[in-house]
């Protein structure tokens, strides 16, 4: 009988065919590549999608933000059997209230960004000086996967009325540009108007008290100038009571540049002089106590 040769790979029964192909050439079977969905099992959480867990990336640790529509990054999940598999994510954003968390945002499915994907929370959903928590969870079709870690971030303090402001630092340069970004109003011109300096005179009081709270909230002991030692405030000079140097000593410390010059815009300064200088010794006026709770 004469023989004739076939390639192994063309003998194939249905079942084997079922379960792997031939590549062309090769005379190998191709290793098939499985679903991303499996509706015959499950992950430990009981999801049927085949894929990682994504990650949230920012913001988190309870970072306090700086506006009400932060942009939330997460770090994509990767399917598991098919890499190039077209997932989404969905966002779910809660407020935290002690043991107690509440949803008030659930994104629809966003497409997968590259390699991390955003989600802008939108305006009128996050309330000044909350915290609140995120996660999310990856989505192919309608099919979910399992829930990335929750983490949480706190948002914006209120605009203050007065008083102490937040600041990063007790060093007098940030200390005044603190107090400076959180009320812009009171630096302004004041050369429009009936009483321009009567006005430039309470702006300036105004920044110099807030100056000096916020200064004693971050561990400063400052206070008021009795001016030349009469019962007289000085608008633009404080005092900064110190341990810095042989025994400790009063500083006084001029906090505006030119504040009478009405045209101009109020010019924070930080300049720290001792007892050397022609005008004389500064005089401390011990200021009242601060409330220090909604800032630190």
């Amino acid at each position: 009988m004469h023989l004739r040769k076939v390639p192994a790979c063309t003998v194939c029964l249905v079942t084997a065919f079922l379960a792997a192909g031939c590549a062309d050439g090769t005379g190998q079977a191709l290793t098939p590549t499985l679903p991303s969905v499996d509706a015959t099992a499950s992950n430990p959480d009981g999801t049927k999608l085949k894929a990682g867990v994504p990650q949230p990336l920012s913001p988190r640790s309870s970072v306090r933000i700086t506006n009400l529509t932060p942009q939330l990054v997460l770090q994509n999940a990767s399917a598991t059997f098919e890499p190039a598999a077209n997932l989404s994510y969905v966002f779910e954003v809660f407020e935290v209230v002690g043991s107690t968390q509440t949803l008030v945002l659930k994104s629809d499915p966003i497409a997968a960004g590259s390699p991390s994907t955003t989600f802008n929370i939108p305006s009128n959903v996050l309330k000044l000086n909350k915290t609140y928590a995120w996660r999310a969870y990856a989505m192919s079709g309608s099919t979910q996967g399992s829930l990335s870690d929750g983490v949480s971030f706190r948002t914006p303090l209120p605009p203050p009325v007065d008083g102490p402001v937040p600041c990063s630092s007790s060093a007098g340069p940030v200390l005044i540009a603190c107090v400076g970004n959180a009320y812009p109003s009171y630096l302004v011109a004041t050369a429009r108007g009936d009483g321009s300096l009567e006005r430039r005179h309470h702006n300036m009081e105004f920044i110099r008290d807030r100056i000096i709270e916020t200064g004693i909230c971050k561990g400063l002991d400052l206070a008021r100038n009795f001016k030349r030692g009469t019962p007289v405030i000085s608008h633009d000079f404080i005092v900064w009571r110190s341990n810095i140097g042989k025994g400790g000593r009063d500083r006084g410390i001029d906090i505006a540049s030119g504040f009478d010059d009405v045209n101009k815009p109020l010019k924070l300064t930080w300049q720290v002089f001792g007892k050397e200088r022609a005008w004389g010794s500064p005089f401390y006026a011990k200021y009242p106590s601060v409330d220090c709770s909604g800032v630190n």
